[in-house]
């Protein structure tokens, strides 16, 4: 996989979806070791950020994946919307974890997806954990990524790995 590829990719996936759209601010990138295919947040000024991972270009899951996020961008304003009260229906979810975990730093995204991940790493002396919330949680739910959370913490102090995770359905 050459560097040269990528970056070909992603002009090419940027130049579409900016026709498709009529949105000039659109940022696209690409890379390996993701927990997703495709991923689309806000830059700090607002512009959507599109980040695929790399590997899909070779793959059927690049057009399911293009077609996501044309979609996302198409309706961005109201996704934008969407995704901000979905954060805020998910602070108490956090909050819970946080209570836990307070010796940690807990970084977590929003994703409405089926599929969710818990990553813990240990970045120089510090233990982050990451994960996915979601706005239709239950405590069942918490508890479950609590549980990943002991478990992969517990992988990376025990055996000296830097990272440890899980996705899961």
């Amino acid at each position: 996989m050459l560097r040269g590829d990528i970056d070909e990719w992603v002009a090419e996936v940027k130049a579409y979806l900016e026709k498709k759209t009529g949105r000039k601010d659109i940022e696209v990138t690409a890379g390996p070791y993701r927990s997703y295919d495709v991923n689309i947040s806000r830059g700090t000024d607002g512009h959507p950020i599109v980040d695929f991972y790399s590997v899909i270009r070779r793959d059927a899951r690049q057009g399911p994946a293009i077609a996501y996020a044309l979609e996302m961008l198409q309706n961005w304003e109201a996704n934008v919307a969407l995704i901000e009260k979905a954060r805020k229906d998910s602070v108490p979810f956090f909050e819970k974890l946080q209570a836990q975990f307070p010796d940690i730093e807990l970084r977590y995204t929003v994703i409405d997806s089926e599929f969710h991940y818990v990553r813990v790493s240990k970045k120089e002396a510090k233990l982050v954990a990451s994960f996915d919330l979601w706005p239709k949680m239950t405590d069942a739910d918490v508890e479950r990524i609590a549980g990943y959370i002991r478990e992969h913490l517990a992988k990376v102090k025990a055996k000296a790995v830097t990272m440890s995770g899980v996705d899961y359905v």
